[in-house]
């Protein structure tokens, strides 16, 4: 890593901030999309970091809870910057992507008796049932590569309709893997650490003195919330589900935003049409899709405090912003040191590859959940009821995404449009 005089020389370069704020203001497309980004910046433009220790970086990433492009980002501030190009780095990711699902949330919330903007909100949901529908299949066909996984997926599914806990789910995966050897082909790299790498026990007590620093933070910052009765009363309760969000998104924010929706619902804090809506601003806004947690927190402040709707509900999208991304930011610094001695192939490999098949079944139920309540009026199922209109934008929204590779948010803003001209119209 760059000595401290570079390393503050690299912190407070106007070129460095220019280009984190940059990739968090284009950062649309997904992980991928991101991850692509990243990498046309820091490797081959500005070459701070090499191709094999940004794909190794990558890797750790990938094993680690948390948005993994936000955390590959920290990963190259911090090799240029130490920690404090890190924190740098990850909080410019977010930043204009949080800002913008602030404000919607904000026109959101203030505009629901408001026709044209419900019919946009509206005009969503078939382009958010395409995205949720090839979310599902693309990941399912990246992460079941053995009869076990396949299986696995099933019995995660079963249990999660039977009205299993997902996080019990997420465990029970991952113990399963652990433990049973289930003969997936791993890649394999033989080769020494890198001179001057540290290895992981080397490593240890510095990421341990990193996490014990960000628990610290953590209490501290939800003492104040929890004192301060922020989000009308519900700061506490956004702090806790938020972290807990970040700590079992395994396998990527697909993985736990169904669950991080379903809570929301059931606690009172989002109407259950309210998910496609938190999903396209996710979709549509760059920086990683986790940011539904702030139109969730936003919503969650907003309707705890009626008296001071507008600051609680700002109060309530800063707090779970914050407690979702913290974890993420002491786990990536935590393992920076030691990212190249990681290998691929260990039985961690495995449990984690086992958690994926809880993603698919996770991911697999809210698509099929959300295609009711978009296809069906008022979710209930029968051939009356049926809307073939959304159905038909439905399947030129999933064309337009994957066969014409038209960027999501431009998908997301045609479905919006249509939802307005259509209420305009009288056709709704």
């Amino acid at each position: 890593m760059a000595d401290a005089d570079s390393a503050v020389d690299a912190l407070m370069s106007s070129s460095a901030w220019r280009t984190w704020l940059a990739v968090g203001a284009t950062g649309f497309g997904g992980p991928a999309g991101q991850v692509a980004i990243l990498h046309r910046e820091v490797v081959e433009r500005k070459r701070w970091l090499g191709e094999e220790e940004f794909l190794a970086a990558l890797r750790v990433c990938m094993l680690l809870p948390g948005p993994e492009a936000q955390q590959l980002a920290t990963y190259a501030g911090w090799r240029i910057g130490g920690i404090p190009g890190g924190l740098v780095a990850g909080s410019l990711f977010v930043l204009p992507g949080a800002l913008i699902v602030m404000a919607l949330s904000w026109l959101h919330a203030a505009g629901r008796d408001m026709p044209l903007v419900a019919s946009a909100f509206a005009g969503v949901r078939p382009a958010v049932v395409a995205l949720v529908g090839l979310a599902a299949w693309r990941i399912g066909r990246k992460s079941i590569r053995s009869p076990f996984i396949g299986l696995l997926a099933i019995a995660a599914a079963a249990a999660l309709v039977a009205g299993a806990a997902f996080p019990s789910v997420v465990a029970v995966c991952f113990v399963l893997g652990w433990l049973v050897p289930f003969g997936e082909t791993v890649p394999s790299d033989d080769r020494p650490p890198q001179p001057g790498v540290r290895s992981i026990p080397q490593g240890l007590r510095r990421g341990v003195v990193v996490v014990a620093i960000a628990a610290a933070i953590w209490a501290v910052c939800y003492g104040f919330v929890r004192l301060a009765a922020a989000a009308g009363g519900r700061g506490a309760s956004i702090a806790v589900l938020f972290t807990e969000t970040t700590l079992l998104s395994l396998g990527g924010a697909y993985a736990v935003v169904p669950w991080a929706l379903e809570e929301s619902v059931s606690r009172g804090w989002l109407d259950p049409g309210e998910r496609f809506v938190a999903l396209a601003m996710g979709e549509a806004t760059p920086g990683p899709l986790i940011l539904v947690v702030t139109f969730i927190g936003f919503l969650a402040g907003w309707r705890g405090a009626p008296a001071s709707a507008a600051a609680a509900g700002i109060e309530g999208g800063c707090t779970a912003t914050f407690f979702a991304f913290l974890p993420s930011f002491a786990m990536i610094l935590a393992v920076a040191p030691a990212v190249k001695s990681i290998r691929a192939g260990s039985r961690l490999g495995r449990a984690l590859t086992a958690v994926g098949a809880a993603v698919v079944a996770t991911i697999t139920l809210l698509a099929v959940r959300l295609a009711r309540d978009a296809f069906f009026d008022a979710g209930v199922i029968g051939a009356e009821t049926l809307d073939l209109g959304t159905i038909v934008v439905s399947a030129l929204s999933a064309v337009a995404l994957a066969g014409a590779k038209v960027p999501t948010p431009l998908v997301v803003l045609a479905t919006a449009v249509g939802g307005m001209l259509r209420i305009h119209l009288g056709f709704g």
